[in-house]
C-alpha cells in the first residue's frame, strides 16, 4: 500500500509509481534489489493474479507498524505487519516451489511509526519501548520463518528526536530532541540480543541487523563527507497548517542530494543509498555479517 497521503513531490526523482514511495526517489528496498540484479520489488497488491513473486515483492503499508494498535492513529487504511505477514503467507500458498524461499532476503524496517503516533507511549516514563516493541516483533518474525523464510535484515530505528518534524514541533535547546532519541535507543538496544536469540533457536535463519541509527549519526558528524550539507530541514515544504510531517504538492528543493530528509521524517534517496551501501561491506552497520556474506551465505 502506497503513501496514504500522496503529493506530487513524491517520487520526484523516479517517476515510477512515485506514491508508494515516502521519498523523492528509491527506497532502501529498491536499492537492495537493485545491487543484487533484480527488479525493483512491485507493491503486492499491484500484482495481477497471474504476476509471479518469483524476484520478490514490497508488503510494506505507509504509516503503519508492528503492533496492531497503530492502526486507529494512522491517517490513511494501512495494513500492520500481521497483516502483511498474511499477505505473504497467501503468495507462499501460490508458489509452486518454495525452495526459492530459504534464499531469499526477508527485509523489515519497522518500528518507527509505533512510537511516533502512539502519543501515550511517548509519555509513559514506566514502559520500556524496548521490550514493549521488541517481543511482538521477534514473534512475527517467527512466523515469518515457520512460512520458510531463512535470511532476515531488521533495521533498528534511526535518532527520531533529529527529524525536521520532531525539532520543529518540540523547538529543543539541542539539536536533536533527547527524549525521542533515547525511546529509539530503548528500542534499538534490544535489537541485537533479540535477532542472537532467534538465530540460535530457529534451525538454518540468519538475522541481520542494520544499524540505521548509527548511519545517521556518522552523516549528522560529518555530513560533507557523504556529500550532504542540509542535516536539520526537509527537502520539501511542509504543511504547517495541517502540523503533519509529509510534504505539500510540489514545492521541492533542487538539490535534493544535499539534503538527509525529503520531507519532516522521511529519508531523502541520497540517504537511503548511503545506508544500504554502508550496509553491504560495513560490519559495523550490518552485524554481526554485512548484506553481502548474509546474501551469499
Amino acid at each position: 500500500m502506497g503513501n496514504p497521503n500522496p503529493s506530487s513531490a513524491y517520487g520526484v526523482d523516479f517517476k515510477v509509481d512515485n506514491q508508494s514511495r515516502a521519498t523523492n526517489g528509491k527506497t532502501m528496498a529498491d536499492f537492495i534489489a537493485q545491487t543484487f540484479g533484480l527488479p525493483l520489488p512491485p507493491p503486492f497488491l499491484s500484482l495481477k493474479k497471474s504476476e509471479s513473486i518469483q524476484f520478490g515483492a514490497n508488503y510494506a503499508s505507509s504509516g503503519c507498524g508492528i503492533l496492531p494498535e497503530i492502526k486507529q492513529y494512522t491517517f490513511g487504511n494501512c495494513m500492520v505487519l500481521d497483516e502483511q505477514i498474511e499477505l505473504f503467507k497467501s503468495s507462499v500458498k501460490n508458489l509452486r516451489n518454495t525452495d526459492g524461499l530459504s534464499k531469499s532476503l526477508i527485509f523489515i524496517n519497522m518500528g518507527q511509526n509505533d512510537m511516533d503516533l502512539n502519543k501515550k507511549l511517548q509519555y509513559n516514563a514506566s514502559l520500556d519501548m524496548g521490550q514493549y516493541l521488541a517481543k511482538p516483533l521477534s514473534k512475527r518474525l517467527e512466523m515469518l520463518y515457520d512460512l520458510g523464510g531463512r535470511k532476515f535484515l531488521v533495521s533498528n530505528v534511526l535518532p527520531l528526536g533529529c527529524r525536521p518534524f520532531s525539532i520543529s514541533q518540540e523547538k529543543p535547546t539541542t539539536r536533536c530532541v533527547e527524549r525521542l532519541n533515547k525511546l529509539a535507543s530503548q528500542f534499538n538496544s534490544y535489537l541485537p540480543r533479540m535477532l542472537k536469540d532467534l538465530q540460535s533457536t530457529l534451525s538454518g535463519s540468519k538475522f541481520v541487523l542494520l544499524d540505521v541509527y548509527k548511519v545517521f549519526e556518522d552523516v549528522f558528524s560529518k555530513p560533507a563527507s557523504y556529500g550532504i550539507s542540509d542535516i536539520s530541514h526537509s527537502c520539501c515544504a511542509i504543511d504547517s497548517v495541517k502540523r503533519i510531517p509529509i510534504c505539500k504538492n510540489g514545492e521541492v528543493c533542487s538539490d535534493r542530494n544535499q539534503y538527509a530528509f525529503f520531507d519532516a521524517i522521511h529519508p531523502t534517496e541520497v540517504m537511503n543509498s548511503i545506508m544500504i551501501s554502508r550496509c553491504l561491506k560495513d560490519s559495523s552497520v550490518c552485524k554481526p555479517i554485512n548484506l553481502m556474506k548474509l546474501v551469499k551465505t
